[in-house]
């Protein structure tokens, strides 16, 4: 008797539990699975570093800054995180690495980075063949679906380490 009672919990618990996360973006539903959290994936650790290097990188490390990370996983096992960059409005694909310096360096050599106006059209027809455009729709969708399920940092203005002196020891 009690194993009949005990399944049926256990379902209904896996079920809350995977519903709870919310469903997965458009045009990210049709080919993820789930999504994953960016900062305890192996290839994607630390996430804080690597948007520091971008913020090096264009110079926008004298401002605060917000950004959310949020992976997806894929039916096969792969994965790939985004991450929005809210004062630029930019998402950028992050294929993350297990060496921490090029998983560090990752981000700001991303190979699809996202400015809403410069890289959305209104429509899917206006995409019309080209590789490096998606929908203002899309983006939003999946911008909005970080801000609700992604992690999120916040990083206050710093200054850039001074180099490191080769011939000190």
């Amino acid at each position: 008797m009690k194993q009949r009672f005990i399944l049926p919990v256990i379902l209904a618990f896996a079920c809350l539990s995977t519903q709870a996360a919310g469903p997965l973006p458009p045009g990210i539903a049709e080919v993820a699975s789930s999504r994953i959290k960016v900062s305890t994936n192996p290839y994607y650790r630390q996430p804080l570093h690597a948007m520091k290097h971008v913020l090096l990188s264009s110079g926008k490390n004298g401002r605060t800054n917000r950004f959310c990370a949020v992976g997806y996983k894929w039916p096969d096992g792969t994965s790939q995180a985004w991450v929005l960059w809210d004062e630029e409005q930019t998402l950028m694909l992050w294929r993350g690495n297990l060496y921490r310096d090029m998983r560090d360096i990752g981000l700001t050599a991303a190979n699809r980075t996202l400015k809403l106006g410069r890289d959305t059209v209104p429509t899917p027809a206006d995409i019309n063949g080209s590789t490096y455009l998606v929908t203002e729709a899309w983006w939003r969708a999946v911008a909005n679906d970080c801000r609700k399920h992604g992690e999120k940092y916040v990083i206050k203005p710093f200054k850039a380490p001074k180099p490191k002196d080769p011939g000190a020891q």
